[in-house]
């Protein structure tokens, strides 16, 4: 079988500059761009050689990756139903219900389908339908082929498995779908039009023609015509990066590996596999960059954004981002939270920084300032999660919730799990402290969903280890949490914590949990335990016998400020209406999660009249489900949608708020600071630092001065028989 060949033109991006980091006064806290040696001893992505006679770094990247060859792979790929190993509308009462400790209080579990495609990846669609994606199965890499295999969608005879299924919620089925470009451990979100972005993904694992290179392709799934194409290729290849709704409807993407890299952390799983991957440093317990697969390698780091502009299908070139080379190496799969204020709240390792993002570079948002460092690192392989808890008028305060994740930087597959949260107001004027409390149970990998009553539901997960693995063999994680939990933040501090109902069913590494629009949380997946049941948690608030209110009318639009007025049934009073957007969902992060709480006022007993969102800011463009709620139980949700922006209803302008040291810092419309000279020693902290201490690239430097990244190729593997556990 054949396919087109087409060469992809690239941009090269001249600026053989490292980053130098610098230590200065708490208040004067920056970090410096000069020549000299990188902040981790190794440049960003090339060698001071390969810079010397290829200042883009390309030649190092195409000998690194063996000079593969390009292709274009986003022509339509139709597989007669008949050529799948199993039926496509498989009955999903091949699994039953497993009963729990369901109460009024605990809410109820229940299983209610087969997910046909391991649920590493999830984006839920309006029209009821989601999409799940994961990777091929084992000889090729993320299976287990002494186990019961990782994916059994088998195509042409088992020769290829399929990596996509489409799950219909209102028959609990699923068909096979197919994505011709490697998505796995890319970012996913949804477009202000409803329609599905796909951002990056692998370059291993591949069958030409079937399944090819995808690190740098950008990807639109229409829900509506069961359609796949690639619309932009980008400069660079992104494995694990993060995406978010911009204010004005565009995709920002930050972050990522041009390889698969692996995560920051000692893997013994590797060993399991007779010494593949083993290394002294393993053996020693011992972290360390590019330690034979178990750690990330700064060769494949990028630490860039680009923004994705959803009218032109065009992005802009990638710029540097500073907070990524300062979470070095725990900064894949970025946290990332639009700001009232129109700034992204960035939140990787154990920095945070709020920052305003545009082509031109990165301002920081001088209304919050300097954020505290967390106790422990976030991002992979910590797999720590996080989200903004739900936004409310007058003052639409930003609190980020932290919950679990690992007890220590250097984490391995016996380090035990945190039992901590943490509180963090990052609103502009807000003291920033860190509010700790106790879980009931120590969890990494868990899932936060916020719910329409303003609680937010923690699940899945496990006790010890950290996140990865590739199939039943080969988990990181250990002692499996499956006890769900629930923080009430209107509760006082040390009594937000309580536990609800037992899901019965391990989930660990590559699972997926998400708000559905009958205010239940569905929950799938688990690579490494081979699960494919689907089960839903009804929470205590449809449990508890008092009346659900009902949706009769409301408007599927509103522009910002415009008001929604709402009909309904069943009860008398509505005493709060909230938008929830909805999230896709992998690896513990919830792209563009986001609850805002709308102002009403009665029209009496059976309607009630709201204001929409003042701006773009506090709801960025695109489709929210609308809840009403009367005495705590929330309705099943009407999809709204708020339009892109005309000039005249975007967030107004921000002016000059602050004179720091580099001058004036402005909004959105700012040009980025100018680099400093360097104003003192580098701050490479011991390797072995613990919390509170800098680890290996952590700096006191603010998040914020960017400067162009390096261009590496657009290459795509030719071949794809060298598979990896890690993803």
């Amino acid at each position: 079988m054949s396919c087109q060949r087409r060469v992809m033109p690239f941009k090269v991006l001249i600026w053989p500059l490292f980053m130098f980091v610098t230590t200065v006064s708490s208040q004067q806290r920056s970090l410096s761009q000069a020549d000299g040696p990188g902040i981790y001893n190794k440049p960003l992505s090339a060698t001071p050689e390969d810079l010397l006679n290829d200042p883009s770094g390309r030649a190092h990247l195409l000998a690194k990756l063996g000079n593969p060859p390009e292709y274009f792979g986003s022509y339509p790929y139709p597989l007669p139903e008949g050529q799948y190993a199993i039926d496509p509308k498989i009955d999903p009462n091949i699994v039953s219900a497993i009963p729990g400790n369901d109460s009024p209080t605990n809410g109820s579990f229940k299983v209610v389908g087969n997910s046909g495609m391991i649920s590493v990846h999830a984006i839920p669609f309006s029209n009821g339908k989601i999409l799940f994606f994961g990777r091929p199965a084992e000889p090729y890499g993320g299976g287990d082929p002494a186990g019961p295999g990782i994916h059994y969608l088998t195509v042409a005879n088992g020769t290829w498995t399929e990596i996509a299924a489409i799950y219909n919620t209102v028959s609990n089925t699923f068909e096979p779908f197919h994505i011709p470009e490697a998505p796995f451990c890319g970012a996913q979100t949804i477009l202000p039009d409803g329609r599905g972005i796909i951002v990056g993904g692998e370059h291993i694992n591949l069958w030409y023609p079937y399944l090819q290179y995808g690190l740098v392709s950008v990807r639109i799934y229409d829900p509506a015509t069961h359609t796949i194409d690639t619309v932009a290729t980008m400069d660079r290849g992104r494995w694990y990066p993060s995406v978010m709704t911009m204010p004005d409807g565009n995709i920002l993407i930050v972050g990522g590996g041009q390889q698969e890299i692996g995560g920051w952390g000692v893997s013994d799983a590797a060993t399991s596999k007779g010494g593949l991957y083993e290394t002294s440093d393993m053996l020693m317990g011992k972290c360390v960059p590019n330690g034979g697969g178990s750690s990330g390698d700064p060769y494949w780091d990028n630490p860039s954004f680009t923004i994705y502009n959803v009218t032109s299908n065009s992005l802009t070139p990638s710029l540097t981002l500073t907070i990524l080379l300062e979470a070095y190496p725990i900064n894949l799969y970025p946290y990332l939270f639009l700001m009232p204020t129109g700034s992204v709240l960035i939140v990787t390792g154990v920095q945070m920084g709020a920052m305003y993002l545009t082509a031109d570079g990165a301002t920081q948002d001088e209304a919050i300032g300097y954020l505290p460092k967390l106790p422990y690192p976030v991002g992979p392989n910590q797999y720590t999660p996080v989200t903004m808890l739900t936004l409310s008028p007058p003052g639409y305060e930003v609190r980020i919730l932290v919950a679990g994740g690992t007890s220590e930087y250097c984490a391995n597959t016996k380090s035990p799990a945190n039992n901590q949260s943490y509180l963090i107001d990052v609103s502009p004027g807000a003291n920033h402290s860190i509010v700790t409390e106790n879980l009931a149970y120590p969890r990494i990998m868990g899932e936060l969903t916020n719910l329409p009553d303003g609680r937010v539901f923690l699940c899945n997960g496990a006790q010890i280890g950290l996140g990865g693995g590739g199939g039943p063999r080969y988990s990181n994680m250990k002692n499996f949490t499956t006890v769900a939990e629930v923080y009430d933040p209107s509760q006082p501090i040390g009594q937000r914590w309580t536990t609800v109902g037992d899901t019965q069913i391990p989930r660990l590494y590559h699972s997926v949990a998400f708000l559905t629009p009958n205010a239940e949380v569905l929950i799938s997946g688990s690579e490494t335990s081979s699960e494919r049941r689907v089960q839903i948690w009804t929470p205590d608030y449809l449990l508890n016998g008092k009346p659900r209110p009902s949706i009769t009318s409301a408007p599927s639009s509103v522009a910002y400020s415009g008001i929604i007025n709402i009909s309904y049934s069943n009860v008398t009073v509505i005493d709060r209406v909230v938008l929830i957007r909805p999230s896709s969902a992998t690896h513990g992060l919830h792209f563009d999660e986001r609850a805002v709480v709308v102002n009403c006022s009665s029209s009496g007993s059976t309607s009630i009249a709201c204001t929409a969102p003042p701006n773009s800011n506090i709801a960025p463009p695109g489709q929210y489900m609308l809840f009403i709620l009367s005495d705590g139980v929330p309705s099943v949700a009407n999809y709204i949608s708020l339009p892109i922006a005309l000039s005249s209803e975007a967030a107004p302008p921000l002016t000059a708020i602050s004179t720091g040291v580099n001058g004036t810092i402005t909004g959105p419309t700012s040009a980025p600071l100018a680099a400093e000279a360097p104003q003192g020693p580098s701050a490479i902290a011991d390797p072995e630092g613990t919390a509170g201490e800098d680890p290996p690239g952590f700096a006191e430097a603010a998040a914020g001065l960017v400067a162009p990244a390096l261009s590496s190729s657009n290459s795509a593997s030719s071949s794809g028989n060298t598979g990896s556990n890690t993803g």
